[in-house]
């Protein structure tokens, strides 16, 4: 092919390739961009005939094949939206309307999920147009075809599990209740439900060592009980808390969700009580009236809401209004604090009256309750107490304080006569008895005589059901190891020159001499030139000598001693003792040392010291079954030492300290080490250091000297899976 052709050819592909690139960037911009997600932009909700609600979501985009499920224990019906994003500003939407009590929006995993906690399961619809969404409920809507099927949730992947359930008590006194959290994005429904406050976690697994019921009524909050509990779709935290005088709040941190619940003193309860918004939740009404009577208005509310109302004689007057969308009962109250009107209600009925009939009415009947207080007969009843100490629970009953005295009298149930008697101070505001009430002890038998009115008795009993309880016991061991390693080691010398005596003469003209020592008992004499020998060899007996020079009647000798001591000594002590929960225990053993001390007047007496191994331990049980312990370790001994004026000094071993232990498990208190390290060598000057022959005049001391001191402890819950909580 020649040049020519060859440039025609590569002239039409370029003119291809760029042909083919504008086609691709012409389908660029037509094609919409894949898997753009789309954004929830509002969610509004409005009334329906027929006691019916509709709620409608709008996006920013077309709406993807939404699911829907509902469940059952807790009521709810729930809507995902996949590749949605939220944009809405709050998470929860308060309704309290046609059965629906809020709605809950949260986004996470890649799609937007709404959850309608219900008053009540109810038959509902969702269908799609456009950008929009939109979900019915009520009684007259008919449910999908696929209702049945839907009301289990769908398979998701696996939901997060919780960490950890844990509670603390603040600074202030206020109670914690710490939650982590799986999932920092995780749905979280916190409520109040009458005295209780209910957390919900519809996206949260309960590991089965969190679903437990704590008791932390010892850590002087204002919660008693902690119960966590999974339940389908989610997990379930009850709070009971030991009064209702109490306000809580929730905030989070991460995966770490906190509630704090804060006691309320009676100001402060009154305090907050004005300040709360009071809810409306009657169906919505119109009213445009002028100058029509009250009694009118109270019948149009009646007929509307099929709500009984009696209106009193004195209820008259009339009144202008102009409502427009108005809850029934937000109207009812305005209407009656217009006129200076108040209401009961007493189930199904509400009373209206104005103020002062019905606070005169309320007083009537303070009174009246009063007087039949005072005339009910009392009834003397005896209850028997079997974990507690009856007196304790008098002092409870009857409200005793012990920093002050007051004369009470006393009523013999039996008699009825009253006697005087000094007991300690009564707070007549805590007091559960009334003021004709009595109850009395017997020891013996561990009895509660108890002299009261007949609905006092009641509560009374309840009240000791409550407290009449076992406490659980606690075994704690401890564990007290002394051990010491020691090591000697001695090498010496001593050169000293002897006398020699003849002992036998043999025939080829030879004598054999003796090694007469320096203090013969024969009464001869020698001289030690060196004496650096072991001291610890006089034990072993490790000697060896040797006469290496003679000159005339007298012996030089060598004598080398060496020494070596290694021993290990190891001393434990295991004092265990059982007692419950809060109460204060110790076991001891040992001896009592006498040593004299001398009086004012000269005189010498013997007193008597304690040297002895000693537990002293208060455990308390804690919330998490941990065990925190007041604890006092002692292991003293006679010193080895005696002293000038006959006295023995005592070795001391003591630990005193406060530790949180888990239960069944060993945890090491303290401990002391000590050592003793010498090199030690004793020489004759410039003659120890001559080579070879310096060992003679040198004495070389080795000692390693280790002692070291544990303290173990060990908690043990009795039975607590037999005890009752």
């Amino acid at each position: 092919m020649n040049r020519a052709g060859m440039l025609c050819i590569g002239a039409g592909q370029r003119l291809s390739l760029i042909f083919l690139r504008v086609c691709l960037l012409g389908l660029i911009c037509v094609v919409p961009e894949v898997g753009a997600a789309a954004r929830l932009q509002s969610l509004d909700y409005s009334q329906l005939p027929g006691d019916r609600l509709e709620f409608v979501f709008r996006l920013d985009g077309p709406v993807m094949s939404p699911r829907d499920f509902q469940t059952e224990n807790p009521d709810r019906i729930v809507l995902d939206l996949p590749g949605v994003t939220n944009g809405l500003e709050k998470k929860t939407i308060v309704v309290d309307r046609g059965g629906v009590k809020n709605v809950q929006v949260v986004e996470a995993g890649g799609r937007t999920r709404a959850v309608l906690n219900l008053s009540r399961l109810q038959p509902y619809a969702v269908r799609t147009q456009a950008n929009s969404l939109f979900l019915s409920l009520g009684r007259d809507v008919t449910p999908p075809a696929a209702y049945s099927s839907r009301r289990s949730t769908p398979s998701y992947a696996r939901a997060p599990e919780l960490g950890n359930v844990d509670f603390r008590r603040g600074e202030d006194g206020e109670g914690l209740l710490l939650i982590t959290l799986g999932d920092p994005k995780a749905m979280v429904d916190i409520r109040r439900e009458g005295r209780k406050v209910i957390v919900r976690l519809p996206e949260a697994v309960l590991p089965s060592r969190l679903a437990r019921r704590l008791d932390v009524i010892d850590f002087a909050t204002p919660v008693h009980y902690i119960e966590a509990t999974p339940e389908p779709g989610g997990a379930r935290i009850v709070v009971t808390p030991v009064t209702d005088r109490y306000e809580f709040s929730s905030y989070q941190s991460g995966g770490l969700l906190a509630v704090e619940f804060r006691g309320l003193s009676d100001p402060q309860r009154n305090a907050v009580d004005r300040k709360k918004p009071i809810v409306y939740a009657g169906n919505k009404l119109t009213l445009n009236f002028q100058d029509i009577s009250v009694r009118s208005v109270l019948q149009i509310l009646a007929d509307f809401t099929n709500v009984n109302i009696v209106a009193s004689d004195t209820v008259d007057g009339n009144v202008t209004l102009r409502l427009q969308d108005v809850p029934w009962d937000q109207a009812l109250d305005l209407v009656l604090k217009s006129k200076g009107l108040g209401k009961r209600q007493e189930g199904n009925i509400i009373r209206v009256a104005p103020l002062e009939e019905l606070n005169k009415q309320e007083q009537d009947e303070l009174e009246a309750r009063q007087v039949v207080e005072e005339l009910e007969p009392l009834r003397t009843e005896i209850i028997q107490v079997n974990y507690t100490k009856a007196e304790e629970l008098k002092k409870i009953l009857v409200g005793t304080s012990e920093r002050s005295d007051k004369s009470v009298a006393d009523v013999n149930p039996i008699t009825g006569q009253r006697s005087s008697s000094k007991t300690t101070a009564i707070d007549v505001g805590q007091t559960l008895l009334s003021s004709r009430g009595n109850v009395t002890t017997d020891p013996r038998t561990n009895q509660l005589i108890i002299h009261e009115t007949g609905r006092n008795l009641e509560r009374i009993r309840d009240l000791i059901r409550e407290l009449d309880k076992p406490v659980r016991q606690v075994l704690v061991e401890s564990r007290i190891v002394i051990a010491s390693n020691e090591f000697t080691r001695e090498l010496g010398a001593r050169l000293s020159l002897n006398r020699a005596t003849s002992v036998n003469k043999y025939s080829n003209g030879n004598t054999d001499y003796a090694n007469v020592p320096p203090a013969d008992q024969s009464g001869t004499s020698g001289h030690a030139l060196v004496d650096l020998a072991s001291t610890a060899a006089a034990a072993s007996g490790g000697y060896f000598g040797v006469t290496f020079l003679k000159v005339g009647e007298y012996l030089l000798d060598l004598e080398l001693s060496a020494a070596q001591i290694d021993g290990r000594t190891e001393i434990i002590s295991t004092p265990k003792v059982v007692t419950t929960d809060g109460a204060q225990a110790y076991i001891l053993q040992g001896e009592q040392i006498p040593y004299s001390q001398n009086n004012a007047l000269g005189a010498s007496n013997t007193q008597f010291k304690d040297a002895v191994l000693e537990l002293k331990v208060t455990p308390h049980i804690t919330a998490d079954e941990n065990i925190l312990m007041d604890l006092s370790v002692k292991k003293d001994a006679p010193g080895a030492r005696p002293y000038a004026n006959g006295n023995v000094g005592i070795e001391k071993r003591e630990i005193l300290t406060t530790a949180q232990v888990n239960n069944g498990e060993t945890m090491v208190l303290g401990g002391v080490f000590e050592g003793d390290q010498q090199d030690r060598t004793d020489k004759v000057p410039f003659l120890g250091d001559l080579p070879g022959v310096g060992f003679m005049f040198r004495k070389n001391l080795t000692q390693d000297k280790k002692k070291e001191l544990l303290i173990f402890i060990t908690p043990k819950i009795i039975g607590s899976a037999l005890v009752q909580r």
